[in-house]
């Protein structure tokens, strides 16, 4: 394939995925909140992962913590603290 063609190739391409994007219910709030997770997923991710921590914790109860300390190998520390 000589460059012409790639090129040629290249920009079909690129107008696909432009139609693909303008289809789109919201194209630009979908690419301004996927390049803002994909470059700080931790701003969402680790809110979520607490308020997710926060809610297992107050319905199962001691349960849940015992648990997460048997899946990352720690001791039973809620066992020695009720002592």
């Amino acid at each position: 394939m000589n460059e012409k063609d790639f090129l040629q190739q290249l920009q079909n391409r690129a107008k696909e995925q432009e139609q693909v994007m303008n289809g789109m219910p919201f194209p630009h709030i979908f690419t301004s909140v996927s390049v803002w997770l994909g470059n700080h997923p931790w701003r969402l991710l680790i809110p979520f992962a607490f308020l997710l921590s926060l809610v297992f914790h107050f319905t199962i109860g001691k349960g849940y913590d015992n648990l997460i300390l048997k899946i990352f190998g720690g001791i039973d520390i809620v066992r020695l603290l009720t002592m």
